[in-house]
């Protein structure tokens, strides 16, 4: 595919002014110096203003106004549309507070469940004559149930 360009040779130091100076416009408003020389054309071909240069600035400024309307995309959203998702983003933060809440207390209650079990082993095992650290209880020969010696005699019947 072929594309359209322009080669003008600027000989006179009046037509590289010239050129200096579309330079700095397009500079100034900012845009490309392509995107500036295209504007200027089209305003040339168009009868619309008398005067050329208002017409090349406003439509410099449409170029300019497009250009950045394409980088820029905000979405646009009324004030209900914004007030809902605020409302809704209050909901799940609320809905995430009360969850955090729940797992709170129940582990706070399963805490508690533990050390309750953890009480409960500890009483039993003294009643139980259970050998602790390689140590024998002291009445292991005794009959943990009755409290009894086992060295007594027990009478016949």
């Amino acid at each position: 595919m072929e594309y359209p360009q322009i080669n003008i040779k600027l000989l006179s130091e009046e037509d590289r002014e010239l050129v200096k100076q579309a330079k700095q416009r397009a500079e100034d408003l900012r845009l490309t110096f392509k995107e500036f020389v295209l504007s200027c054309i089209r305003n040339a071909l168009s009868e619309e203003s008398p005067d050329s240069a208002t017409a090349a600035e406003i439509e410099a400024l449409k170029a300019q106004i497009a250009a950045l309307s394409e980088k820029v995309s905000i979405p646009s959203a009324t004030k209900t549309e914004v007030h809902t998702l605020q409302e809704r983003v209050n909901q799940l933060r609320v809905g995430i507070s009360n969850e955090i809440k729940k797992d709170r207390e129940q582990l706070a209650s399963l805490t508690l469940a533990l050390s309750r079990l953890e009480s409960q082993i500890e009483q039993l095992v003294p009643s139980l004559n259970l050998q602790v650290d390689g140590e024998v209880n002291s009445n292991s020969d005794g009959d943990w149930l009755f409290g009894e010696d086992s060295g007594a005699e027990l009478p016949l019947t």
